[in-house]
């Protein structure tokens, strides 16, 4: 110890330049406005963190990816003029989906293996929900979404920017055991520093800013981030990204044929890997906490080629298996071609009606659903 007090005594200009750092990162782990700096991406990851960690209580849940991100939250006794929420229930049925609260924390690009790890980050924070509505995409299961990230850098590249931002240095680590362990603490380890957390934010704004910029507050990202804070209050969770993104201009028809024909052609004789949905199930299982494993619409094609049939059969049969698990539909599984922005996403068509068949079919069922004893 009196050898680095020593040395630092010797060298003001090198204990000088360590205090300033070490200030400089304070400052920024304090400052909330770090985070509105973020790109988009980043920022919505933090957001639905944030939304975690807090006690809100809701009545329902749902994860999912990108699609289901379409789908509206809804507060107790909500109503939208412009929708179907508002359909009075049916004759003798005294559930009313109105008094039910659901919030959407889908996440894009983050896979299946953080779901359980989210439910425990939840869980620390609010009662456990009336149930879990599981609607990721039918293509997590193709082989090697469930493969370890040291096995498969590749995965981890697509997955990382999510999970580094969802959780916290100990939960990420504490998440993994042997050599994939090791990986994720020298990948976590860096974002423990402010500066790395925040880098491509930071380059942005001490790069690509003007004296006029800072004076305005035109930040790099933070009007963006601010209009996707409150659209996501509004709507609990919900963004559609087939609108709300900009889709590349010139995307016909034709281009959305040929995308989906070419995932069906590559998924032909696939196996589907279902194993992190049973990790899951029998975490919730133990939990006691209801899980809906709900398929939501594809781009007609899909639905109906082998693939899909497989991971389909598969549902079916952990919803026997399992007496807190249920598979639910939507009155069609195959929308047209024309209600997709590129072949994945919703466009406006596309979303409207997502959410009007949510609302007037399966929103009432999963409410009526409970544990089965």
């Amino acid at each position: 110890m009196n050898l680095f007090i020593s040395y630092f005594k010797k060298a003001p200009a090198f204990s000088i330049a360590i205090t300033i750092v070490l200030l400089l990162e304070a400052i920024m782990h304090f400052a909330p406005i770090m985070n509105y700096l973020d790109p988009t991406g980043v920022y919505y990851t933090t957001l639905k963190k944030q939304v975690a960690e807090t006690e809100n209580n809701f009545d329902y849940i749902m994860l999912g990816d990108s699609r289901s991100l379409s789908i509206k939250g809804r507060r107790i006794n909500s109503i939208d003029n412009n929708s179907a929420n508002n359909i009075e229930p049916k004759s003798g049925d005294k559930t009313r989906s109105l008094e039910y609260s659901l919030y959407n924390f889908s996440l894009p690009a983050a896979g299946t293996r953080y779901l359980e790890h989210f439910i425990d980050k939840y869980l620390s924070h609010n009662t456990a929900p009336r149930a879990i509505i599981y609607a990721l995409d039918i293509e997590q299961f193709r082989p090697g979404q469930a493969a370890a990230f040291n096995v498969d850098p590749k995965i981890w590249g697509i997955f990382k920017h999510r999970l580094l931002n969802l959780f916290s240095f100990t939960e990420n680590v504490s998440q993994y055991e042997g050599k994939e362990q090791y990986f994720i603490l020298k990948e976590a380890l860096p974002y423990t520093l402010p500066s790395v957390r925040h880098r491509e934010g930071l380059d942005k704004l001490l790069t690509g800013m003007r004296p006029k910029d800072f004076q305005t507050g035109n930040l790099p990202y933070l009007r963006s981030n601010q209009r996707l804070e409150a659209l996501t209050q509004e709507t609990l969770g919900q963004v559609n990204l087939g609108t709300y993104l900009e889709i590349p201009p010139g995307i016909t028809l034709e281009m959305i044929q040929e995308l989906v024909q070419g995932s069906i052609d590559a998924q032909e004789k696939e196996v589907p890997n279902m194993e992190n949905l049973i990790s899951f199930l029998e975490y919730t299982s133990k939990k006691k906490i209801p899980v809906v494993i709900l398929e939501v619409p594809h781009a007609s094609g899909l639905p109906e080629s082998a693939f899909y049939k497989k991971v389909r059969e598969e549902y079916i049969k952990v919803s026997n298996r399992y007496k807190n698990v249920y598979f639910q539909e939507f009155p069609s599984s195959s929308y047209p071609i024309d209600y997709f922005a590129e072949g994945i996403h919703f466009n406006g068509k596309g979303e409207t009606r997502v959410n009007d068949e949510f609302e007037r079919f399966v929103w009432p069922n999963i409410t009526k659903i409970s544990w089965r004893d």
